[in-house]
């Protein structure tokens, strides 16, 4: 695992805790709900963080292992879509089931941590609204993520780690078959925003 990207990952958790402990030390002073509220958000997005962290080290020191299963690619992502219900006012996340398979192989936790790596970054950029799909094509699963923001370039009001798309990376070349081998797209949607692709084979 590069050095640098673990020192950024690091330090931002290490100031995610800093906020978090500011955040606890007013409601004991003062205690109110929007406060415990905020200081909830910060803690699941410190596991998120040290989750994905944990498996990008793994992925770099021992390999990942895709667990392959079948999965209701459907279930699966309004599954997503229910857990990571947007914080964001006036955001709205959907399943775009249009040529859904019924049926899909692939390690339902990996994925899962990518996805979830996708939409917190496009929750960041989204104006009114974000939409999971899937379909085959080209021989490949493709799971998808596509935000209503300005697109690729846009410039970021709060500061990334890019510790997302290593991590959808690695997940993504976890997935062999054959020859073939996972890969994460970031790009622009034609339709205007940004679109994510997590391709298995």
């Amino acid at each position: 695992m590069d050095p640098r990207l673990s020192a950024i990952i690091v330090h931002d958790i290490k100031n995610a805790l800093a906020v978090l402990e500011g955040e606890l030390q007013q409601m004991v002073d003062a205690p109110a709900p929007g406060r415990a509220e905020h200081a909830h958000a910060i803690c699941l997005n410190l596991q998120d963080k040290l989750i994905g962290f944990l498996t990008l080290y793994k992925a770099s020191s021992s390999g990942l292992a895709a667990q392959i299963d079948s999965v209701s690619p459907a279930d699966f992502l309004t599954s997503l879509t229910h857990q990571l219900r947007s914080g964001k006012t006036g955001v709205a996340l959907s399943v775009d089931t249009t040529d859904m398979p019924a049926v899909a192989f692939f390690d339902e936790n990996l994925v899962a941590l990518a996805l979830e790596a996708a939409l917190q970054n496009a929750m960041r950029f989204a104006r009114s609204r974000i939409e999971l799909g899937c379909v085959q094509r080209d021989g490949y699963l493709s799971l998808t993520v596509r935000d209503d923001g300005p697109g690729l370039g846009a410039k970021e009001k709060t500061h990334s780690t890019g510790l997302g798309m290593d991590l959808c990376n690695a997940i993504a070349a976890a997935h062999v078959k054959d020859e073939s081998r996972g890969m994460a797209v970031l790009s622009n949607s034609a339709g205007g925003g940004a679109l994510f692709e997590l391709r298995l084979p």
